[in-house]
């Protein structure tokens, strides 16, 4: 994992500065592929190291943290990239709580990166998950997968304010099948979980996450049901079980995946003592409201990756919605690649216009 894959050597200054907000895979792209143009680059992120939920969600035996080291270690030492960690970058609207912001103890405004650079990246991905609107989803014991996964990781790096979840000896329902979900199991299986139960309304064979991680999990203990959809989740102070009623697939929907259909029946009760609903996360970045996201997906911005604000140009995650790695980098880079473009031609613009 090189960033800077471009270019061997620090090549010059060329006089421009570049802020990127978010230091996960879309920021930590862009920022190779702009240090080898010559930007002399400042990267903010609100966690207390560089990487995004690559160190931070992502369990250390999917992605070795050495790599990441290594890739923002190379930034810094051989091409002056600026990491500016444990800063939240805010817009106009109010804050929303999202996972990692208890490690932000610095505020800048979107505005002020604007006024001090000639662009501006945004990269923050996606922090704020969706949640499980049924019965008792609000007792203490229920988890969304980001806030089960951030503080298991978080705690190796913050050992004083971050206390992950009490798994040893629990019984945890896991709802959900994309990448989250599996991470989820495997962090709880690997935290002696008593039992760690799988809950999916369709089958493994449509399983975001692949039928061979289904059967991968099966192999280390997670017992797997599918067909079946939670209805509530039952507990007065605490979550003391989980209710879910079983399920068949019909015809595809407009994605082309079968639909779940629950089936009339007795509704069958799970003893767990936590749930975790990992069915999935939503972009957020700052000044959302002002970006006009919509157009830049559909491709009618009227600079490639640009938003609705003049030099402000967005990418990765924090633009489509969850996604692999790999997507988020080919995004960062492309989003870089035509922000080098904007500059260039803005100062040919300039150029001709002095002559």
């Amino acid at each position: 994992m090189r960033f800077t894959f471009l270019c061997k050597t620090t090549p010059p200054d060329n006089g421009r500065k570049v802020a990127i907000i978010g230091a996960g895979p879309s920021g930590l792209a862009a920022a190779g592929y702009l240090a080898c143009m010559g930007y002399r680059l400042e990267v903010y992120d609100k966690l207390p190291k560089a990487g995004g939920l690559m160190v931070f969600g992502i369990p250390g035996h999917r992605i070795p943290q050495t790599i990441i080291e290594e890739a923002v270690h190379d930034l810094m030492v051989n091409y002056q990239v600026r990491f500016k960690l444990n800063t939240k970058i805010c817009g106009s609207e109010p804050l929303h709580q999202e996972a990692g912001d208890d490690f932000a103890f610095n505020f800048k405004s979107l505005g002020g990166r604007v006024e001090d650079n000639d662009a501006v990246l945004i990269c923050t991905g996606t922090w704020k998950s969706k949640r499980l609107n049924i019965p008792g989803s609000h007792l203490p014991g229920v988890y969304s997968g980001l806030e089960f996964l951030f503080p298991v990781r978080a705690a190796m790096y913050d050992k004083h304010n971050i206390k992950p979840p009490e798994i040893k000896g629990k019984n945890i329902a896991v709802i959900g099948a994309g990448f989250t979900a599996v991470d989820v199991m495997h962090a709880a299986q690997a935290n002696d979980a008593e039992n760690v139960y799988h809950i999916y309304r369709r089958t493994r064979s449509e399983a975001p996450c692949g039928s061979l991680e289904m059967n991968m999990l099966e192999q280390v203990g997670v017992k797997c049901i599918e067909l079946a959809t939670p209805i509530r989740i039952l507990g007065q102070d605490k979550v003391e079980g989980l209710e879910f009623a079983r399920c068949r697939l019909a015809e595809p929907d407009d994605t082309g995946r079968c639909r779940s259909v629950v089936c009339d029946g007795e509704l069958t009760r799970l003893e767990v003592d936590m749930v975790v609903t990992a069915i999935g996360e939503m972009a957020t970045p700052p000044f959302a409201h002002d970006l006009g996201l919509d157009n830049v997906r559909k491709g009618q911005a009227k600079w490639l990756h640009m938003t609705k604000i003049d030099s402000v140009f967005v990418a990765g995650d924090a633009l489509t919605g969850p996604s692999r790695i790999g997507h988020a980098v080919f995004s960062g880079l492309k989003a870089a690649q035509s922000l080098d473009q904007w500059i260039s031609l803005k100062r040919q613009n300039r150029v001709y216009s002095a002559a």
